[in-house]
């Protein structure tokens, strides 16, 4: 090896322990701590399904209703739906399909189970099948006061017009709810039963315009117009 290449490997040896023992008496001085950087910005949580909201649906599916949850709307016109459901079945056929808050489609249940056929066995010794309603969800006002949005607005109400047995026997509000027999007895027994689960039932007894059905809500007012 030449005199240079051992010269400059004494040199550089000598640096390189330099930088060394420097390097140790660095890591020996206690350092002020950093300064803590502000959190990342981050989206906030997308808004999950209440508590409530999921043991409703958790109530239907355990009686075996056919439904779907929908995403809470409103229109600038102050209606809208929130924590609802789409009703393709209940416990019993529905004439057709509807939109209705899971509130009141498990209230529905019980006046299934609890008043509409406890009653059909009684006199009748048949069963419900099928409940028949014009709608739940209308963007409306109510009858006398259009300016006063109506629970249906809000997907709180629906209205029935009657039922069918098992075995084809149809009762309706409109031409039964006078009847003096079965018929009659059933419809008044059961809007008078209604009372205990929805805040407001109103029947041919209310006023004329609920002569051909009941409507039930579960809106924030009472009323037993049975």
């Amino acid at each position: 090896m030449s005199k240079n290449w051992i010269r400059l490997l004494q040199k550089y040896s000598k640096i390189g322990g330099f930088l060394i023992g420097a390097a140790i008496v660095a890591s020996c001085v206690q350092r002020p701590p950093a300064v803590p950087r502000e959190p990342p910005t981050t989206p906030p949580p997308k808004e999950s399904a209440s508590e409530a909201y999921l043991a409703c649906q958790a109530n239907l599916s355990e009686v075996g209703w056919d439904f779907e949850p929908i995403i809470s709307f409103t229109t600038p016109d102050g209606c809208g739906v929130v924590d609802g459901v789409k009703l393709q079945r209940s416990t019993l056929v529905l004439s057709r399909p509807t939109v209705v808050t899971c509130d009141l489609a498990y209230a529905i249940a019980r006046f299934e189970f609890e008043i509409l056929q406890p009653l059909a066995e009684e006199l009748f010794k048949k069963e419900v099948k099928r409940v028949d309603h014009v709608g739940s969800y209308n963007c409306r006002g109510i009858r006398n006061n259009r300016a006063r949005l109506s629970e249906h607005a809000k997907g709180r109400a629906i209205d029935l017009i009657g039922v069918e047995l098992t075995d084809g026997t149809r009762i309706r509000v409109e031409t039964d709810w006078a009847d003096k027999g079965p018929k009659g007895q059933f419809l008044r027994r059961a809007t008078r039963s209604a009372c205990s689960l929805f805040s407001v039932v109103l029947g041919p007894n209310a006023d004329r315009d609920h002569r051909d059905h009941l409507h039930l809500d579960v809106g924030p007012q009472r009323y037993c117009g049975a």
